[in-house]
């Protein structure tokens, strides 16, 4: 890690751990062991700290029900193939490898998990570019489906435009949703990877628009759309999902905007974030937030100090109108236009309360707006007996 008093209290390996309704529910953020090693004994030592990591709270590699590598550029090695042997792994894992440049300096990939002992989770049935990885709990009743790495199809690389793309990989995670039993409107939260995205989010947004209008969502999704692309694939844009069947006590809710407006009013289909109630917990999925006002306006043009503070104001709002607040927030990805601002967040982070042991991966990547200069997405948990009893 970089030196520095901020950087340097952050260690290589941080986890929150959850108990309740039936699960043990771990959420890890792997830094290299040493920035020193070279690009493959960076991601050596990721596969070894994570084993060890998951062990210290009785998990396994077959636990993980989500995860993603955040690389610096393409591998030139199988890194699937290194992870699986490293692990010791029977099948592909539900885990994304996208290349978006760590922003600690000379760090080439960090690892983010998400791990849930559970009696009756499933396998990972199969996975690659055309079939995404997937894993599934159920929890109260309800069914819980990671699907990772979708991309549309590889016949219409040559021929479509962005727009028709970005259709054919959101139909294509219907397909694969329709396969396991659920449908769209189950959809909780994505997350979207584009190539130059401040030129082709209008277009991914247009085909993401006209695909939620033609399966009539009564309730949008909390989302992330940033620059990425997933690694060892030429696919133009790539997405990740999480859905839960809701049904009996587990509820989905869309969250009210808070401090911003809702996006759809000025044309993006997702919602601010999402809560999922169920008995014992409830569980936030908050979309990636940047500087924004109530009127979709960007604040702070140009001053990353003062879009940090909106962004964390904007974050504060969506916690609080469910009762919680950055102390709550189990995992996080940050996301800089620029690596020099790396130590700023560093600061701004501390300073508006975000414990310097919460799970947070923080990468080099271009936001949607040219404006913006970061954005921030979080994941939230309370957990309790008294919780998940009313709206």
């Amino acid at each position: 890690m970089p030196s520095g008093s901020v950087a340097d209290a952050i260690p290589t390996v941080r986890a929150r751990r959850v108990q309740g309704a039936g699960t043990v529910e771990v959420f890890l953020q792997i830094a290299p062991g040493s920035t020193r090693d070279d690009e493959r004994g960076q991601f050596a030592s990721l596969v070894v700290q994570a084993q060890q990591a998951l062990a210290a709270h009785g998990l396994g590699p077959g636990n993980i029900v989500c995860g993603w590598i955040h690389f610096a550029k393409t591998p030139g090695w199988d890194w699937g193939e290194e992870l699986s042997s490293g692990w010791e792994a029977a099948g592909p894992l539900p885990i994304s490898a996208i290349v978006q440049p760590p922003a600690a300096p000379f760090c080439f990939c960090t690892m983010q998990l998400h791990a849930i002992r559970s009696a009756r989770q499933s396998g990972v049935w199969y996975g690659n570019s055309q079939k995404p990885a997937a894993a599934t709990i159920l929890r109260a009743g309800a069914r819980h489906l990671r699907l990772m790495s979708i991309t549309p199809r590889l016949d219409l690389r040559e021929s479509a435009d962005i727009v028709d793309m970005t259709y054919d990989m959101l139909a294509q995670a219907g397909h694969a949703l329709t396969d396991r039993g659920l449908a769209f409107k189950d959809v909780v939260r994505t997350w979207i990877y584009v190539r130059d995205i401040e030129h082709n989010y209008r277009f991914v947004n247009q085909a993401r628009n006209r695909f939620f209008a033609e399966q009539a969502m009564a309730r949008l999704p909390a989302s992330t759309c940033v620059e990425g692309a997933l690694a060892g694939t030429a696919a133009p844009v790539a997405m990740d999902l999480y859905a839960v069947a809701a049904k009996g006590d587990v509820r989905v809710q869309a969250l009210a905007p808070e401090p911003m407006g809702e996006a759809s009013t000025y044309g993006s289909a997702f919602a601010r974030g999402c809560r999922i109630v169920e008995p014992g917990r409830n569980t936030l999925y908050i979309s990636g937030t940047a500087s924004i006002d109530a009127q979709g306006a960007v604040v702070a043009v140009d001053d990353i100090q003062g879009q940090l503070d909106r962004t964390f104001e904007n974050l504060r709002g969506l916690l609080s109108g469910s009762g919680m607040d950055l102390g709550d927030v189990v995992s996080a990805t940050a996301y800089l236009k620029r690596q020099d601002d790396f130590r700023e967040f560093l600061k701004a982070a501390a300073a508006h309360g975000l414990p310097i042991e919460t799970p947070t991966a923080v990468v080099v990547a271009d936001i949607c707006r040219p404006e913006w200069l970061w954005e921030m997405e979080v994941c939230a948990v309370q957990a309790g007996p008294d919780l998940g009893k009313s709206d």
